[in-house]
């Protein structure tokens, strides 16, 4: 195992054992130097955890806290995996689609944030369009934000070298003597005008100051789907992108990487499946109950409900 390999096990441990109340950092940090190999941590049980001490001897963690970390290992890894960056990948799926159901469970009529221009530019007049349309925006708006940050830390435990020092890019990686600084962006055609201008200041400013080749990651699509304002203002384009499974198996530093991870996502829920779309459609139902409750039902309550928001 390489020093990173590591510190990427241990990294694991800590982020996972962290998810315990009363857990500091210091202490996941040390759980997972005492394990050090995310093979130890998944196959040890409660004996293991009662052997670690602290400098007076007394136990470093209580028992309580042993349960709800074997817990987690049995919810978060469920099987025994080599690869850490599998592991990686299944406990931020996870997380992320947790994250997902909970902004889910507490959407509100309140935390809609209706917009009564737009309700009177589309001219609605059912209740139920509005709660529909405003209910998916959110969640829609909520999910894409949080996915962006997932990714960058999917791609980072993919094999980066770790967080770039230069400014304006994201992630480092290093390949033979060529060092690579990337600024990340989820898609190919969320970047305007102006964000591909200042990308391109940053671009000036490293290559003036040194060596390294500056690069734009694009976590998902095709190259023929890149906007236009990549492909005609970035400078160096196109040796200067990466995008979808080119980026990936960069990173990674292996062909075909990017149709494991994949596939490791997609086993992420297979024990335990997280019925995304029953969860959406029982929310929806309740935001309209509570609204006809509320407000009544139809032109009249949309209304009455804009009221709030004038």
């Amino acid at each position: 195992m390489t020093e990173q390999q590591l510190e990427e096990h241990i990294e694991l441990i800590a982020y996972l054992c962290k998810k315990i109340k009363g857990i500091s950092k210091n202490t996941a940090g040390a759980i997972g130097v005492h394990f050090s190999s995310l093979s130890k941590f998944q196959t040890s049980d409660e004996e293991a955890f009662l052997d670690m001490r602290k400098a007076d001897k007394s136990l470093l963690l209580k028992p309580e806290q042993i349960s709800l970390i074997i817990r987690i290992k049995q919810t978060y890894l469920p099987r025994n995996i080599q690869d850490v960056r599998e592991a990686w990948t299944m406990v931020l799926i996870r997380d992320f689609v947790n994250k997902a159901i909970e902004e889910i469970e507490n959407a509100t009529l309140d935390n809609l944030l209706i917009n009564p221009f737009l309700i009177k530019a589309f001219a609605f007049q059912d209740h139920q369009e509005v709660v529909n349309f405003y209910f998916y925006q959110k969640v829609t708006r909520s999910i894409v934000t949080s996915w962006g940050f997932v990714v960058q830390h999917l791609l980072y435990h993919s094999g980066a070298d770790g967080e770039s020092e230069a400014m304006g890019f994201d992630l480092a990686k290093k390949v033979g003597d060529k060092q690579y600084e990337f600024q990340i962006k989820s898609s190919p055609n969320t970047m305007g005008i102006e964000q591909v201008r200042q990308l391109n200041v940053h671009i000036d400013r490293l290559k003036k100051i040194s060596s390294s080749i500056p690069m734009l990651g694009m976590t998902y699509g095709r190259r023929e789907q890149i906007s236009n304002q990549i492909s005609s203002t970035l400078l160096g384009y196109p040796e200067s992108t990466l995008i979808g499974r080119e980026l990936w198996d960069f990173f990674a530093e292996e062909i075909g990487y990017c149709k494991k991870m994949l596939d490791w996502i997609s086993s992420v829920m297979t024990n335990e499946p997280a019925k995304f779309s029953e969860i959406l459609e029982k929310k929806r139902l309740l935001l309209i109950n509570v609204w006809e409750q509320k407000y009544g039902i139809g032109l009249p309550s949309i209304e009455k409900i804009l009221e709030n928001y004038i």
